[in-house]
């Protein structure tokens, strides 16, 4: 019998022993019967972006997640009144065979929050008005959505002065397409290196490590991330 006019039963149970057979019975042996996702997370050690606001990466604990940055995100990054913007990631990234994925995330605050000055720069960049419910509480703000693109690259050891000391563990949550008869694309090796000088360069521009945002669970966030600022 051909193993694709299997049941989706049979076919787990026979890569299953296709796995112990050869000793691989461990995390990350062969791929998952066609057409099933794969769930994941990363762990986050920091969020940089590079200073000429093109690209931005969350460096992951295995991975490198680097998209392009948003003329938004990047007048937000600028902005001296950051710290009043909650930014959060909406789901998980979707990743595609060839290490591209897709992302959403929303930009919020509160109108509590923020001067006439302050919403007069929002709203130039984008933000529209809503009534909102985020952790305890309620009210008006000004709410931005996006979306990112990029791609997913091997991660590589980050100095201690590059990461971020959160409040507690932060991840990235990923879904990705992996399939019995081809399985996803080997990651290339991070565009986030170090210079000669010790340097961090994002595709060869210096960077800054992104802290900022604060809501009231935490001291600072970025990209729904909780830092210590």
């Amino acid at each position: 019998m051909h193993f694709l006019s299997l049941s989706t039963t049979a076919r787990r149970l026979l890569l299953a022993l296709s796995c112990a057979t050869l000793g691989l019975i461990q995390l990350g042996c062969a791929s998952t019967p066609e057409g099933e996702p794969v769930h994941g997370k990363d762990r986050v050690l920091s969020f940089v972006a590079a200073k000429d606001g093109r690209k931005v990466a969350i460096a992951g604990e295995n991975y490198h997640y680097v998209f392009d940055g948003d003329p938004s995100v990047a007048a937000l990054l600028r902005w001296e009144g950051r710290g009043k913007v909650t930014p959060a990631l909406i789901g998980e990234l979707k990743v595609a065979r060839n290490q591209s994925f897709e992302g959403q995330y929303m930009l919020m605050a509160f109108d509590a929050d923020l001067t006439p000055e302050d919403r007069t720069f929002l709203v130039q960049t984008g933000f529209a008005r809503a009534d909102v419910k985020y952790g305890d509480r309620t009210g008006s703000a000004l709410r931005y959505f996006g979306t990112v693109y990029g791609k997913r690259y091997g991660a590589s050891p980050l100095k201690s002065a590059d990461k971020v000391d959160f409040s507690r563990r932060q991840y990235v949550s990923y879904v990705e397409q992996e399939t019995f008869s081809g399985a996803a694309a080997k990651v290339t090796p991070t565009p986030l290196v170090y210079a000669d000088d010790g340097s961090m360069l994002l595709a060869g521009v210096p960077v800054r490590v992104v802290q900022g945002g604060t809501d009231n669970s935490c001291r600072a966030g970025l990209m729904g991330v909780c830092f210590y600022k």
